[in-house]
């Protein structure tokens, strides 16, 4: 019976496009939102139009300095990776606790060592949270690993309670 449970579980296990599966061209708002809610859209909350982010809120990062500036009204691959960060973190911390992170992962790597890490991060994590295997965490303040370490643990936990929730409410 628990065998059942796992595989079922094992369904809801993270995983985020890796850098390499970004596009390489800049892309424009209508695009950029339409990658980021169909890749986020089956494992995040989403509103009731079945969006994860939306064009003010991209419009509010922009403002506020979270994201980087489109050019000629298109985004990089470096502003789209952090709109995915964004979107995986930002019911758990606040926007500018998440800009603070990633600055901090791009300042020790370079943007697509940092966001490919993420990744692996994110897709580990959920995995070992929702099959209820122990996690080492890296718990050394000042590396950047063992921050965006626990942030995701943060996440992780959050989402594994609200898919167990929503699995036994399924279920009745």
């Amino acid at each position: 019976m628990q065998k059942k449970n796992k595989v079922k579980m094992n369904e809801y296990i993270v995983v985020l496009p890796k850098w390499d599966e970004l596009p390489d061209i800049s892309l424009y708002l209508e695009q950029v939102l339409e990658l980021v809610n169909s890749s986020l859209g089956e494992y995040l909350d989403c509103d009731r139009n079945g969006r994860v982010i939306t064009q003010t809120m991209v419009n509010n990062y922009v403002k506020h300095g979270f994201i980087q500036s489109p050019i000629k009204k298109r985004y990089d691959k470096t502003a789209l990776a952090s709109l995915i960060v964004i979107a995986v973190l930002k019911d758990i911390f606040t926007i500018k606790e998440i800009s603070q992170l990633i600055s901090l992962a791009i300042d020790a790597n370079n943007p697509e060592e940092s966001y490919n890490y993420f990744c692996q991060l994110v897709e580990e994590t959920t995995e070992n949270v929702l099959m209820q295997r122990q996690q080492n965490i890296l718990c050394n303040e000042k590396d950047p690993r063992g921050i965006c370490s626990s942030a995701v643990m943060a996440f992780a936990s959050k989402y594994y309670v609200n898919k167990v929730f929503l699995l036994k409410n399924e279920a009745k």
